[in-house]
């Protein structure tokens, strides 16, 4: 074999190995990133979780990192949904005039579903989330309205708008304070 043709296979076998890395590791990053993400998102929820399962963190400064860019201007609340367990009732009745939303985002950190004060259109929010694809199971509430989840582990989150006067804070405080999750009997 010509010297040429040896360093064309080196070349060609260098190359392949690159490319079979830069593949591996950009595939076990798009897997595994957003599930390493979660699972440190489900542990700060959950240390911050109160005998109701929600967890109330304190208000937003320029210093707070637990989410990403959090606004000074919203309350947060959060539970974890592990629906291993069973279904999850998730409740709120925020009865506030202005913003407020309820997002629940899977373990690989896709937002999956949102409701917000328009949506609601004034009305309290009552969802029961289960697995995708299981059994029924379990009756749900009258009125509440069921989804399936795309993944077993998740996280709601409410978000309320309180920017104002001290009176907003309370009210936006108090609306928060309605998120219930509520794991029901199978």
């Amino acid at each position: 074999m010509s010297p040429r043709a040896s360093a064309a296979r080196r070349w060609l076998r260098g190359t392949l190995v690159v490319l079979a890395v830069a593949v591996a590791v950009h595939v076990l990053s798009v897997w595994a990133l957003p599930r390493l993400i979660m699972g440190r998102v489900f542990a700060g929820a959950a240390s911050l979780a109160g005998p109701t399962g929600v967890a109330l963190p304190p208000r937003a400064t320029g210093a707070s990192r637990t989410i990403v860019m959090p606004s000074p201007d919203l309350l947060y609340a959060a539970c974890v949904v592990d629906l291993a367990r069973g279904p999850v009732r998730i409740t709120a009745d925020p009865r506030i005039d202005g913003y407020w939303s309820i997002a629940l985002y899977s373990s690989t950190s896709d937002n999956w579903f949102a409701v917000n004060d328009r949506q609601a259109d004034g009305k309290p929010v009552d969802l029961v989330v289960a697995e995708r694809g299981a059994a029924r199971g379990g009756a749900t509430p009258a009125g509440a309205r069921r989804l399936e989840s795309p993944s077993r582990r998740g996280l709601v989150l409410m978000r309320v708008l309180a920017a104002g006067p001290p009176e907003a804070w309370a009210q936006a405080e108090a609306a928060r304070r309605t998120l219930a999750c509520t794991t029901l009997p199978r």
